[in-house]
């Protein structure tokens, strides 16, 4: 009886540490991954981002030609 209890144990402890290795390697995996998607939104966002302003730079810029051509005109 006590040989197989230090069989099983024996056992049980080498399947826990396959599945906790297991774990680790996937795990570093999903890490690659979300890294990889990370630095794409990020590049999205600035790209995004700059668009933006540009459109608010020329909006400005318009605003103010016209607020200008107005004055000119007094």
């Amino acid at each position: 009886m006590n040989l197989a209890a230090k069989r099983f144990e024996r056992r049980l402890i080498e399947e826990v540490s396959r599945l906790r290795l297991e774990f680790h390697d996937g795990l570093a995996g999903v890490r690659v991954e979300l890294h990889e998607q990370l630095a794409t939104t990020r590049v999205e966002t600035f790209k995004w981002s700059f668009l933006f302003w540009i459109g608010q730079v020329a909006a400005t810029g318009l605003l103010l030609a016209y607020m200008l051509r107005g004055v000119a005109r007094i």
